[in-house]
């Protein structure tokens, strides 16, 4: 289920500095819910209401629900219903049922034998039998209510809105979530289910469009008619539902796993067209759903124009109409999702709303599974990081902290964390487990675990169940624990051995947000000759230092982890290759890093690995008074001899939501990147390096390197001088300031061609501009600065044009 809320989208594109990969589908619930006040705890009395409401499915079991529906009054947006609700006992002296029905006023409940006593408190229907019920015996009772049904304040509920009536089964900010009770009477729990008839009562030019099969139509007179529709495939109640409006109907088939499979795209008369145009890969999600997850489990897929997100409806998935207006991309991510939740969410339940990731997960991995299908494993590959990027960035800030999956706090069930770590988190079984057996897994699991719910240890046990594996490590790392691992090689020697190379490897591992190592991890291990060559294996490791030792056939000059995204960590990574003549792209996907190739002689392979952990905190070289305790970057490659390669890298401190907060601590004083070769080395100030900090109080500015060298870097303090060299440029011939030394303000002089806006900075002799301003010139120039703010000491004043085009430096000194 995803709920639309694209305009708080915008602002995490403002994280950083420089552009970022692209987020994830942007019409997801989460979102929505992380842009309100948390929820208070539930207090014991209200976690016992959620306990008993699961346990009296222990007692009762509900068959069917048959619901008549009047929706006549769309302007006074009240109901009149009945439902009849038929039940067996499944243990003897059966007294009493207790129905979930929320604010709507109960009438009358009768059996066919009678009327029945009853007491509504405005949330628990509690009807006594007149006779007790016999174990396995069916029986009925039917309820008479009326009144306008409750609404989330959020999000779902029962709508009438923008012409339409329909309703939503889940409650974004209510827990527990399920809203089958806001419209007729039911167990109002992930583990009843029933099937269905509904009846609905409809005027002017509203007609019901339902789940499963039309019974047909009676027209009363008028306007007015009672259309019927049946679906005879048990389901949960949060994902019974009706949609009632100006329908008009799309037909088709697609060629399933179990023969064609009808298809109905129902919308408004003026959005049909639109609808049928933006869902042109239904087919290809419903492909690649039934290869991972096996074969369709319903009589049709259908999707409904409502007006407000979508919902995993079976048959006829709720489906926000302003998506007509979407992009095909943003449409095949929503369709596949609430197409996943077919397999996940409606087949396979979770047992309780704190493990809503296990439906949300996989139905969110499920938009990556169809980019794959269309685009193979650049398209999966895609899908894997910027899903990785986007939950590093704010999983922890939209959901109050790092977050176990399993049990998920109430506030955040429809989390950040639930949704996408969710997803990343079933990237990383397969990566575990392998495709084949990942396959295995999740078509078993639908096979042998159908119309049940699971919890997390539930699904652990049936995954071992299916697989054989021992998935013990995983659960505990990835599901019953917050945070993130990343592994990286800290050394290799190679040696030759019987015509190849035995390679011995000292591999890594640091933590984000969590306490404890990961273990026996599976991961991909390439080697990368001199010439580009690779060999690939899969190795396994765990704990603070895995040492081991791997075959190659050649002599590696490098030595990759996780290169095919195999895993997601704590990593965000890229690779490119650099050619003479082509510029590098203008930023690098991922790495938060810009590149510059200064000097590209032959084909260049350039590897950059953005770290989300704190690097080694020890040894440091001289000067360096604090490093960064939240990421790094390591940087590799093959550079062929001549190679002259330039970076600029932002740092970003301004509040405690971004990665520099800490080291900065609002004085950028002393900011500087730190380098060192490998991580048996000690960090060292990196000498050719320009500090553009702008102010010393905002938190954000930018450090340009120039010559790179292979090796890690990270941000750092330091109480050393980071010198700025002077240019001798002919651009700007003539440069002069006066007087110096200067005790309260300097003029700078000049010559351009020609009308120029000219930025001068004075920069300190550690590297930092400690003064701007900029001014519009036209030929012979004489600009006045104040610098009596500025202290004592030595200074750079550099120009340059406003599009970053340098012109030159001159040195002078301030005195006061």
């Amino acid at each position: 289920m995803r709920r639309s809320a694209t305009l708080p989208l915008l602002s995490l594109f403002m994280l950083a500095a420089i552009p970022m990969a692209a987020q994830p589908g942007p019409f997801g619930c989460h979102f929505h819910r992380n842009q309100s006040a948390p929820m208070a705890p539930l207090s014991p009395g209200q976690r016992s209401e959620i306990e008993a409401t699961i346990a009296r499915s222990d007692t009762v079991d509900i068959l069917h629900y048959d619901i008549h529906l009047d929706v006549t009054d769309y302007f006074g947006q009240s109901i009149t219903a009945a439902t009849t609700v038929s039940y067996k006992a499944l243990v003897p002296d059966v007294g009493r049922i207790v129905l979930d029905l929320l604010d709507l006023t109960v009438d009358s409940v009768v059996s066919p034998d009678g009327p029945l006593s009853f007491v509504h408190d405005g949330q628990f229907l509690e009807v006594l039998f007149a006779v007790t019920p016999v174990v396995d015996e069916e029986r009925e009772l039917t309820v008479y209510y009326q009144g306008i049904p409750y609404r989330d304040p959020q999000w779902g509920g029962f709508y009438f809105a923008q012409n339409y009536i329909y309703n939503l089964g889940i409650g974004i900010s209510t827990i527990p979530p399920n809203f089958g009770k806001v419209w007729y009477p039911c167990f109002d729990s992930f583990v009843e289910r029933a099937t269905y008839t509904y009846h609905v009562k409809s005027a002017g030019t509203y007609r019901l469009h339902g789940q499963g099969t039309f019974l047909g139509e009676v027209v009363l007179g008028g306007d007015t008619v009672i259309r019927s529709y049946s679906l005879q495939q048990a389901i949960p109640t949060h994902v019974s539902a009706i949609a009632v409006a100006d329908y008009a109907v799309h037909e088709t088939t697609h060629q399933g796993l179990n023969g064609e499979i009808p298809i109905t795209l129902t919308a408004k008369p003026a959005n049909l067209s639109a609808m049928i145009t933006r869902f042109e890969d239904l087919g290809a999600a419903i492909d690649a759903c039934e290869f991972w997850y096996g074969p369709y489990p319903y009589e049709r897929v259908g999707y409904v124009l409502t007006t407000d997100g979508a919902l995993e409806i079976p048959t006829n998935v709720a489906y926000p109409q302003f998506m007509t207006t979407q992009s095909l991309f943003n449409n095949r991510g929503l369709l596949t999702h609430e197409l996943g939740h077919h397999w996940w969410g409606d087949i396979v339940t979770p047992y309780i709303h704190n493990d809503m990731w296990l439906k949300e997960g996989p139905a969110e991995y499920s938009t990556h599974l169809i980019e794959e299908w269309l685009g193979g494993q650049a398209g999966l590959v895609k899908a894997v990081k910027d899903n990785q990027s986007f939950i590093l960035r704010q999983a922890h800030i939209n959901d109050e902290g790092f977050q176990a999956l399993s049990p998920m706090p109430d506030p955040h069930i429809y989390g950040t964390h639930t949704y996408y770590k969710g997803a990343s988190v079933m990237h990383n079984l397969r990566g575990y487990l392998g495709d084949t057996l990942f396959r295995q897994a999740m078509v078993g699991i639908q096979t042998g675990y159908a119309n049940t719910t699971l919890s997390a240890e539930g699904f652990k046990d049936a995954l071992q169940a299916t697989t054989g594996e021992n998935l013990e490590p995983f659960f505990d790392a990835w599901v019953f624990a917050p945070g993130y691992s990343v592994f990286e090689v800290r050394h290799f020697d190679a040696v030759e051995a019987g015509g190849g190379w035995e390679v011995e490897l000292s591999v890594g591992q640091k933590l984000r947000g969590a306490s404890v190592h990961h273990e026996q991890v599976p991961i991909d291990l390439t080697f990368i000759a001199a010439d580009g060559s690779t060999h690939d294996q899969l190795i396994e490791v765990g704990g603070a230092l895995t040492l081991l030792t791997a075959s190659s056939p050649f002599e590696p000059a490098m030595v990759v982890l996780n290169r095919h995204t195999r895993l997601n960590q704590a990593r965000l990574d890229h690779e490119l290759i650099a050619v003479p003549g082509q510029n590098l792209p203008p930023t690098i996907p991922y790495v938060d890093l810009r590149l510059y190739g200064n000097t590209i002689v032959d084909s260049t392979l350039i590897r950059v690995d953005h770290i989300w952990a704190g690097p080694d905190q020890f040894p440091l070289g001289t000067q360096i008074s604090a490093l960064s305790g939240t990421h790094y970057w390591n940087l590799d490659g093959l550079w062929p001899v001549g190679t002259v390669l330039g970076a600029r890298i932002f740092y970003n401190g301004s509040n405690d939501t971004q990665l520099d907060h800490e080291l900065i601590d609002g004085n950028e004083s002393g900011i500087c990147i730190v380098h060192r070769a490998s991580p048996q080395d000690p960090w060292e100030v990196y000498l050719e390096q320009e500090v553009v900090a702008g102010s010393l109080t905002n938190g954000t500015g930018y450090i340009n390197l120039e010559n790179l060298r292979k090796g890690q870097y990270a941000f750092a303090k330091t109480s050393g001088i980071i010198a700025v060299e002077d240019t001798d440029l002919d651009v700007l011939p003539g440069i002069g300031i006066f007087p110096v030394p200067a005790a309260r303000s300097i003029t700078v002089t000049g010559q351009v061609e020609g009308a120029e806006h000219l930025i001068f900075d004075v920069i300190g002799l550690e590297g930092r501009i400690v003064q701007r301003m900029s001014e519009q010139v036209n030929g012979p120039f004489s600009v006045f600065m104040d610098v009596s703010a500025v202290p004592d000491g030595a200074y750079v004043m550099r120009v340059m044009t406003t599009t970053g085009v340098l012109l030159g430096t001159k040195r002078f000194e301030v005195m006061h």
